[in-house]
């Protein structure tokens, strides 16, 4: 028991740690950001500004509402609707937001395409997440068979993400480093390492000035997504934790590009795609969590019931042999009886 809890601190703090590097990575890459700017002289564009103070302020709070999801459902499935309620709500408002500008097309076009792609991948994990194997890996049955098939449905989903991408002004936009995330966080190292390796070495044969830190990242982000799993029991992560880490990571892909690309290139690229990779990625994982979360939340109240029910055959089947216990004695009874007036 000891061991246990002493095993489950080590594993409490090197997430601390984890989680630390990476807000250290984010934070040089704001400073780095704001030194270019500010020494080379150039005034960033206001739209830049409505790009962070919509997309941050947002994904903290949906995040905050996902992990109070599974909360909600205890109390009643109203409130638990009307959390949906709000999440639609806010996304509206970020539409209404964005429509309002008069150039709509070039602000707000990235992101509905973004989140189209984003959409499609949610699709296809959420059938996933129906089969047998998916279930089986929430319930921790990490068998080689459901591993495989976790393994195959991500790798397919990565290779996705890296081939349907959007252009920001040249700059490739894309989800594939939270797809090879998600492999890691809900399959472990077994499916995210070698997702995050495959999807990396095909994001490298696609060229161009960031192919290198670009397939560094999502090789690290699957590596990142396995520790995680790893550290947290063998299970998918609370979602907070999820969202956040998704959220720092993206800070830290950034930051390698501007470490691997020469500086008129890959701040201007960080710039342009920077704010878009942090919402569809975010969004995503918040999306996943909550699927994630609703098939746990199905899987334990069939569990309830199935153990109810054999309570329930167990008590019939206890009072029928009590039944049968009550005649054979009445029986005996009556045996006695005889036996002694026949006696007498």
């Amino acid at each position: 028991m000891i061991r246990k809890i002493s095993q489950s601190n080590a594993n409490y703090l090197k997430m601390n740690i984890l989680y630390l590097l990476l807000i250290i990575s984010n934070v040089v890459l704001l400073v780095g950001l704001i030194l270019y700017y500010w020494q080379a002289g150039v005034s960033v564009h206001l739209e830049t500004y409505d790009y962070f103070s919509t997309v941050i302020p947002t994904i903290i709070i949906l995040g905050f509402i996902t992990s109070r999801l599974a909360k909600l459902r205890e109390r009643g499935s109203s409130l638990y609707e009307m959390a949906y309620l709000i999440i639609i709500t806010i996304l509206g408002l970020i539409t209404s937001y964005f429509s309002g500008k008069s150039n709509t097309a070039v602000i707000f076009g990235p992101y509905l395409e973004m989140f189209r792609i984003l959409c499609v991948i949610l699709i296809f994990i959420l059938m996933a997440t129906s089969l047998s194997q998916f279930k089986e890996i929430m319930q921790g049955k990490l068998s080689r068979k459901n591993l495989l098939v976790c393994f195959i449905v991500f790798l397919l989903l990565a290779l996705y993400a890296s081939r349907f991408h959007i252009r920001v002004n040249g700059a490739p936009a894309n989800v594939r480093c939270m797809v090879v995330m998600l492999s890691g966080l809900f399959g472990g190292p077994v499916v995210g390492i070698p997702v995050g390796i495959i999807a990396g070495a095909y994001r490298f044969t696609l060229g161009g000035v960031t192919a290198v830190p670009c397939a560094v990242s999502t090789v690290i982000s699957g590596i990142v997504g396995s520790l995680v799993f790893w550290w947290s029991g063998k299970k998918y992560p609370r979602p907070f934790a999820a969202v956040v880490l998704m959220f720092l990571f993206t800070g830290f892909e950034m930051l390698m590009v501007v470490f691997a690309t020469p500086s008129d290139i890959s701040f201007q690229y960080v710039r342009d795609i920077y704010p878009l990779m942090l919402f569809s990625s975010v969004i995503g994982v918040i999306l996943f969590s909550i699927v994630v979360n609703d098939k746990l939340q199905d899987m334990e109240s069939e569990d309830v019931e199935e153990v109810v029910d054999e309570l329930a055959e167990e008590v019939g089947q206890s009072e029928e042999i009590q039944e049968l216990r009550d005649e054979i004695g009445w029986l005996k009874k009556e045996i006695r009886e005889l036996r002694g007036d026949d006696e007498s």
